[in-house]
């Protein structure tokens, strides 16, 4: 091993990026923290994605029944994606993530013990910053095309769990102007038609 080798990741613990996030908000303002985390979060997207392909599991087939070969990650069955996806991310102590459909192109990944959500410092709103960037990043590569992800729900707001949604960006931004009009996401999602 050469010393200008670095590994791929390695183990941080949650407090240091809870203290970053603090850092970042004390210093520059919610809304630049928040750029700066889901960029970073991007990038540790790359990793993942390598790692969830890698994981697939061997002799996979896709919908039609053909066997996976180079792109084991766009050709793989949307259940073996998502039951890889969330085992790695629980093995990395991320949390347990779990998708669910929540409307016609929109997707869900709730999380009842996601790492970065910081309960000890309440926020104001949704503040898992770095993992959207990072499930951005890794549903985007899943995709080949821009994936929008958007926390609706944050224990670090009081809520129950953290939730995600992801989908194309005018949908979301839909879903992001409603809650902002003060309409709750049920309501936003059914008058999305």
């Amino acid at each position: 091993m050469s010393l200008t080798s670095r590994p791929a990741e390695l183990t941080l613990p949650v407090a240091a990026l809870t203290a970053l996030r603090r850092e970042l908000v004390a210093e520059l303002g919610e809304d630049r923290a928040a750029e700066i985390l889901e960029e970073a979060g991007r990038a540790a997207g790359d990793v993942l994605v390598t790692l969830v392909e890698a994981a697939l599991p061997a002799g996979s087939v896709n919908a039609s029944g053909d066997a996976l070969e180079a792109d084991r990650l766009a050709a793989a069955p949307a259940s073996a994606f998502w039951n890889t996806l969330t085992r790695l991310l629980a093995a990395r102590g991320w949390g347990h993530l779990t998708f669910e459909s929540a409307h016609p192109g929109l997707g869900s990944l709730d999380s009842i013990d996601l790492a970065e959500s910081d309960a000890a410092a309440p926020a104001l709103r949704p503040s898992c910053h770095f993992t959207a960037g990072m499930l951005a990043h890794v549903l985007g590569n899943v995709a080949r095309e821009t994936v929008a992800v958007l926390e609706v729900e944050c224990r670090a707001r009081g809520d129950l769990r953290c939730r995600f949604l992801f989908g194309g960006a005018p949908a979301l931004e839909a879903v992001h102007a409603g809650l902002v009009a003060g309409q709750p996401l049920e309501a936003t999602l059914e008058a999305m038609a």
